[in-house]
């Protein structure tokens, strides 16, 4: 679990397809974008991960920030997950070396033991027993978090203890579906140069994207300013049949953009390929997009 749980996790898929579904509104995920970092805190423990998770609401984004720790145990094939967190506010990677538990809020109950599956962890809070105060009322959850080389799937629903009412969470009950999500460096020329020809352009380099749904936004350097956008998206298909009934394909797409003056996006094109390549790019020939797991620097001969 040490080696598995760090990672950039998104629900992009997930949220699209709720839409596309038209499930109605109290069964559609929000947008979640997760990022699990190992840190070093040594009031903590050993195995100690930065969790910051930012949520897309109609109130606005909101982010959460905690800590997170495994830990052998109790039974001799299971692992503890506990969480310490901070309600209100960031925890800064330049604070740890100093932050101790005291500092955040951990609640007994609320740890999660984790058991091995198939090819995933499961973990789940004890029943009932992860009791506190929320928005004026005593809740409790029964919440379970399962981990994968390619997911992480969280419930987070929260219950009235007075009367059983559950007060987050999808009515579905589904839970959050966070894929892992792999890193790419790009950069965009305008316009796109290719086969070798000798004309000028401009580069716009050092984009980083993640393949959920990672985005970046850049004003050209042109006489008449343009705003344009790339996002990379690993689509895994939620809704698995076409109408003949064959079998829909995921698929690795890089999306081309452009914010018009009205505050419109207007999407220009995208080109897709096998959703494990490690390179994507297209050329409109108004702008190149080059895409690729490995740096252009790290860059090695090929013979």
């Amino acid at each position: 679990m040490v080696e598995l749980l760090p990672g950039i996790y998104d629900n992009v898929n997930q949220a699209y397809f709720d839409g596309r579904r038209k499930l109605p509104a109290a069964d559609r995920h929000p947008r979640t974008h997760t990022v699990i970092t190992p840190v070093s805190a040594p009031a903590f423990g050993k195995h100690v991960f930065l969790w910051v998770s930012e949520t897309e609401t109609p109130a606005g984004r909101q982010s959460s920030h905690r800590i997170a720790t495994l830990e052998a145990g109790p039974g001799a094939d299971e692992v503890t997950m506990r969480h310490y967190l901070r309600m209100e506010g960031v925890i800064r990677e330049d604070e740890l070396a100093a932050l101790t538990p005291a500092a955040l809020q951990r609640t007994e109950g609320c740890d999660y033991v984790f058991k091995r599956r198939a090819d995933h962890f499961r973990g789940l809070q004890g029943p009932k027993a992860c009791r506190f105060d929320w928005e004026g009322a005593r809740v409790y959850t029964d919440n379970e978090i399962s981990l994968s080389g390619s997911s992480l799937w969280v419930s987070d629903h929260k219950w009235v203890a007075a009367t059983g009412k559950r007060i987050t969470g999808v009515a579905s009950g589904e839970p959050l579906w966070l894929e892992r999500a792999r890193i790419f460096h790009c950069y965009a020329d305008v316009p796109g140069v290719g086969g070798g020809r000798d004309i000028p352009f401009q580069r716009y380099d050092h984009i980083e994207l993640h393949d959920k749904g990672g985005t970046h936004w850049f004003k050209t350097r042109e006489a008449q300013p343009r705003e344009l956008g790339i996002q990379l998206q690993s689509v895994t298909w939620h809704v698995l049949n076409e109408a003949n009934d064959y079998f829909n394909r995921n698929s690795l797409v890089l999306y081309a953009m452009e914010r018009l003056p009205d505050g419109s996006v207007k999407e220009h094109g995208y080109a897709f390929t096998e959703p494990s390549a490690e390179r994507i790019g297209n050329n409109l020939k108004w702008m190149l997009v080059n895409c690729a797991m490995t740096a252009r620097d790290k860059v090695r001969p090929e013979m």
